[in-house]
């Protein structure tokens, strides 16, 4: 294994970073995986299906229990593509034998369950490891990972599941309206037709060709995760690359480098008297003999700072001895129904007394509310990009309003007209408008302010006509506009006036 052409950059990662990892790594060779895959298990999943025409139920079984097999298929592509050496189809091919070779029949047989599948195939088909020392080797890699090994396993196998029923949801929706369901009861019966059940062990197959190589992806890149932590990859890899500069550097510094040595050779002689001096003088001291090397080291080792990690899990009462489990056990539950009545009628009491707290609070928010309404909102001065303050107005507005009409300035004299219902909105009436708000907005608040009902129909035909002509560019009905010019005054005069 050749860290230098690893095509990851190796770095601490999280296991849910390194499961995602693996996505990417399926994404960038995808293709390399899924020819020899396919070309595999196409002809055994057609010759299961004609060797068990008659219970074809056999067929999508064994194509279930075979996925170990697939697995170790998809593992070898990958592990080869994780080292920027891409197998090519026929080498992928020709590996399937090898393959079957490293623990398959465990893995088909005890292990076929083992909701670690994909984490710890690795071990077995890569390390090739065996006996005693693969039992070890997959109980180190297994400490803080196992789990979320377990978790990839359950969440392959639910979205296996949906995607199987997304296929037979795609297939009713493309039905005919009018097709009979009860046609299909016989696909359910206990012998459906061959073709029926051929179809539905192929969807299952095609979820399992979208799933699975996720999950192998996952899992490898789970464990090749674990692997640099333990091993620090990412350290060694650094110090490789220093290693390589400094080679070249010393390459092209080499006179240096040998000037160095003779200046090294000839200071030899006083360096190794210091040595010496220095060597027998802590000898006397500190130095341990051969024999007593051993018994210190195991007695280092042996300190806690170096003990093996344990867990134990067991269940037991919090804060009991024995004698007050005796007595927790020999509770008299006669007083149970008095003590279950009591509770009862207190939280009850709670629960009205907390009832009774949120209305008088919703009650004091209310009122709070009002106050802040009526003095705190600030009437807005623009409106649609239009002055709507009481100064931008002018004093007799139907006047001005119908000069301007007059005059031909259609659009002037509407947006006046406009402009001194919103300003009686805002300053006289005290509704809450913004420039945020569109036409019908207003509308909706100048209803909810609750105005006179003769009020809100003016301001209806008014927000109508000055949007047929603002935006639809056409002039309203004469009629109508001498309508709104007369009823104005009715409506908003007394309030402009004020």
């Amino acid at each position: 294994m050749d860290l230098d052409k690893i095509t990851i950059a190796m770095r601490p990662r999280s296991h849910r970073e390194a499961m995602d990892l693996g996505l990417s790594l399926l994404q960038n060779n995808w293709r390399a995986l899924y020819r020899p895959l396919l070309l595999f298990i196409i002809p055994l999943f057609l010759i299961l299906n004609l060797i068990f025409s008659s219970n074809m139920w056999i067929a999508a079984l064994i194509i279930w229990w075979l996925k170990p097999l697939y697995d170790r298929l998809l593992l070898f592509v990958l592990s080869r593509c994780l080292f920027a050496d891409v197998p090519g189809t026929g080498e992928t091919l020709a590996a399937i034998p090898g393959l079957m070779k490293k623990g398959l029949l465990w893995q088909l047989t005890l292990l076929r369950l083992s909701p670690n599948r994909s984490f710890n195939m690795p071990v077995w088909t890569l390390e090739g490891l065996s006996g005693e020392a693969r039992r070890h080797r997959i109980q180190v890699l297994q400490s803080r990972t196992s789990g979320y090994a377990t978790w990839l396993l359950i969440l392959c196998w639910h979205l296996e599941m949906i995607i199987l029923f997304s296929f037979y949801i795609l297939i009713i929706m493309f039905l005919p309206q009018n097709f009979d369901f009860e046609t299909m009861v016989p696909f359910f019966s206990q012998e459906p037709p061959y073709w029926f059940a051929f179809v539905a062990n192929f969807l299952y197959l095609m979820a399992i060709l979208i799933i699975e190589p996720f999950y192998v992806a996952a899992g490898f890149m789970l464990y090749i995760n674990r692997r640099s932590q333990l091993e620090a990859w990412d350290i060694e890899i650094q110090f490789r690359r220093i290693a390589q500069r400094l080679g070249q550097f010393m390459k092209k510094s080499s006179v240096i480098a040998a000037s160095i040595l003779i200046a090294v050779l000839l200071y030899m002689p006083s360096i190794q008297t210091i040595a010496e001096e220095t060597s027998d003088e802590g000898t006397s001291k500190t130095t341990l003999a051969a024999s007593e090397s051993k018994r210190v080291i195991e007695e280092v080792l042996n300190e806690e700072d170096f003990g093996a990690e344990r867990k134990e899990s067991y269940w037991a009462l919090k804060n009991q001895d024995d004698k007050e489990i005796e007595n927790y056990f020999s509770f008299n539950f006669g007083l149970g129904p008095l003590f279950a009545s009591i509770l009862k009628f207190i939280l009850i009491g709670l629960l009205i007394a907390f009832i009774i707290y949120l209305l008088l609070k919703a009650r004091h928010l209310a009122a709070i509310g009002e106050k802040k309404k009526a003095k705190d909102i600030e009437a807005p001065e623009v409106l649609f990009g239009m002055k709507i303050t009481p100064e931008s107005l002018p004093d007799n507005i139907i006047e001005e309003a119908t000069q301007l009409w007059t005059n031909k300035q259609y659009r002037e004299a509407m947006s006046l007209l406009y402009r001194g219902s919103l300003s009686c909105l805002v300053n006289n009436d005290n509704i809450a408008l913004n420039n945020a708000m569109t036409e019908h907005d207003i509308l909706v608040c100048a209803k909810n302010a609750k105005l006179a009902e003769s009020r809100i129909l003016y301001l209806d035909q008014l927000t109508r006509a000055w949007q047929t002509l603002a935006y639809a560019h056409r002039l309203p009905d004469e009629a109508e506009v001498q309508h709104l010019f007369n009823k104005w005054p009715l409506h908003y005069r007394s309030e402009q006036q004020r």
